[in-house]
């Protein structure tokens, strides 16, 4: 196993013979640091398995119980040992190229392993933790349908003209889903699904960069707190806005036939 100091925390001396990893927040200080101990701080800082380190400690002189002492007191710095993740592997699918490859690559650069699709019927359930729908404006309702028959955490991503909409998440079974929105959506505008059906696969001019990642952001965050609440982001006014949705009682939610529903749209 390799020994390393976690790259994203500063390594700053407070003096000649005090380390400090970590400065906002401070994760360890370790005073009392010999010349011998610097070299074995330094080596550390880019990774040596222990019996490396007990070698280097040799040659420079330490006493075994020093090391192992300097060990316990920087272990809270070190580094999470090397997995195939750090977080669970999601599969981000829709035909908005531009949306779903920026998301894809945000979300893997927050440490989650990725797959990305135009569409999720190559893809196999078994093999994700959650799934992330990005489309324009509306949601491909067959997507929807695919990951609620398959008991798939999934979370939509819409965006619209001026807005993106995140969420909410559907744990099937436990939460509304996207057909309940969509029943609620009606009721409250009865020409809604015709204007969904005009507004299928149309560009829409919220998909932008900075868009993405705010919507990136939000996804790591509701996945985080499970939270089904849903998130509208204003593109223009960055405000952000928040609202709950609940179950639609002429939906079942569990092994509901949800051939016949319309998209789902941004708000």
């Amino acid at each position: 196993m390799i020994l390393r100091l976690d790259p994203r925390r500063a390594l700053v001396w407070r003096d000649p013979r005090t380390v400090q990893i970590g400065v906002d927040p401070v994760v360890v200080v370790v005073d009392d640091v010999g010349d011998g101990e610097a070299r074995l701080i330094a080596a550390l800082s880019t990774g040596v398995t222990r019996d490396g380190l007990d070698v280097l400690a040799e040659l420079a002189r330490v006493s075994p119980e020093r090391v192992t002492r300097l060990v316990e007191r920087l272990s809270p710095a070190f580094a999470p040992p090397a997995t195939e993740a750090t977080r669970p592997r999601l599969a981000v699918i829709g035909e908005a190229t531009g949306a779903t490859g920026r998301i894809a690559g945000l979300l893997a650069s927050a440490g989650f392993r990725v797959v990305t699709a135009a569409r999720g019927d190559d893809l196999d359930a078994r093999d994700v933790a959650a799934v992330v729908l990005v489309s324009h404006h509306v949601i491909d309702p067959l997507e929807h349908t695919r990951w609620l028959n398959r008991d798939v955490l999934h979370l939509p991503v819409v965006f619209g003209e001026l807005a993106v909409t995140v969420g909410p998440l559907v744990d099937p079974g436990l939460t509304p889903c996207l057909a309940c929105v969509e029943q609620q959506r009606t009721d409250a505008d009865p020409a809604w699904p015709a204007i969904g059906t005009q507004l299928w696969r149309t560009q829409a001019a919220a998909d932008t960069e900075l868009a993405a990642t705010e919507a990136a952001l939000e996804i790591v965050r509701i996945l985080a707190e499970r939270s089904p609440r849903q998130v509208r982001l204003d593109t223009e006014t960055g405000e952000r806005s928040e609202r709950a949705w609940g179950p639609s009682p002429r939906c079942g939610c569990r092994g509901l036939e949800l051939s016949a529903v319309t998209p789902i749209a941004a708000g």
